[in-house]
């Protein structure tokens, strides 16, 4: 960063390495739900492939009446069989799922919290170039994004 005049830079620079850590353990706990997450679905389409192995409604209740699978197994399967493939890609969120997307949030504001924390640690000169690459980099981006538009377009 160079040398620092603002004498709140040292504090300012705190602040942003103790986001930092926060940050790591954010994104730690993220990754954890997010295998969680990956289990989950895995067990939902294994769930479905079970289901879709019954030709009719019929079947699945021919298979409660003889205790193959359970009361609530039973209701579960009619429910996936009559919905099908949307059923599996259309679920309500589950607490992991949330969980996961709250650990997200978290995790973006604490990353705007270190971009601010080390903004400030600048000098007035390098907030100053910062600010204006940061505009030329807005620019360029809706260049590109308005010449993606066009192209699709085409």
């Amino acid at each position: 960063m160079g040398k620092q005049v603002n004498p709140d830079a040292a504090g300012y620079l705190l602040e942003a390495a103790a986001c930092k850590k926060i940050l790591k353990e954010l994104e730690r706990l993220a990754e954890k739900y997010k295998r969680k997450i990956d289990r989950e679905q895995a067990a939902r389409k294994a769930e479905f492939e079970a289901v879709m192995q019954y030709s009719s409604e019929k079947d699945i209740l021919d298979a409660y009446g003889w205790e193959f699978i359970t009361e609530k197994q039973y209701d579960r399967y009619l429910e996936l069989f009559r919905e099908g493939q949307n059923a599996l890609e259309h679920h309500a969120p589950t607490r992991s799922e949330i969980a996961y997307d709250i650990l997200c949030r978290m995790a973006a504001s604490v990353q705007r919290d270190i971009q601010e924390w080390e903004f400030c640690a600048l000098t007035p000169e390098q907030q100053r170039t910062a600010r204006e690459r940061a505009e030329k980099n807005l620019i360029e981006w809706k260049r590109k994004i308005a010449e993606i538009k066009k192209s699709a377009v085409l």
